[in-house]
């Protein structure tokens, strides 16, 4: 004789099946790590164009490694043109409607000691990004999905990528 639930000591309630709670947790799991790497990549991209800005030598700028990719929702919340994808917007997934705003003036020259803490604030969400790239990875949703698998990991390269020009950059003499 099977049994629904299990009960508990107190109040002899039953807990629901875990399997009933599986898909939408691995759902719920899968869209609120790609909802915090889209937010970050946003603050990412507004970072690197900033920094671009404070940087007065353009040399400099191209030696900076730019992961490319798009943003793979768009504000409408299609989801179609991701590998896996059903093209409708998950419940409770939403994206901001504008780029974030950060109180950064503009500085046609910037000291070096701006661009470090602006280095470093790109470093940081940088790292957000590859936790969340990492959390994306580790969802069965992912994991049974290889095209979609095939797109976080390429995100994933890319973003490690930055992070290790990143380090060189910092750790190289300065001009």
């Amino acid at each position: 004789m099977s049994r629904i639930g299990k009960s508990t000591r107190e109040g002899d309630l039953l807990e629901p099946p875990k399997a009933l709670l599986l898909p939408y947790s691995h759902r719920h799991s899968r869209d609120f790590a790609l909802q915090k790497y889209l937010l970050l990549h946003d603050q990412h991209e507004f970072l690197r164009q900033h920094l671009d800005e404070l940087r007065p030598n353009p040399a400099y700028r191209s030696s900076m490694c730019t992961p490319s990719s798009p943003n793979p929702v768009d504000n409408s919340g299609d989801m179609s043109h991701l590998p896996g994808q059903s093209g409708r917007r998950p419940s409770g997934f939403s994206l901001p409607t504008k780029k974030p705003s950060y109180p950064f003036p503009y500085m046609s020259e910037a000291t070096p000691d701006e661009v470090a803490v602006e280095e470093a604030r790109l470093c940081d969400v940088n790292e957000g990004m590859k936790r969340a790239l990492t959390e994306l990875l580790n969802c069965e949703t992912v994991r049974g999905d290889q095209a979609f698998r095939t797109w976080v990991q390429h995100r994933l390269m890319d973003t490690e990528r930055e992070l290790r020009s990143g380090r060189r950059r910092r750790s190289a003499p300065g001009p």
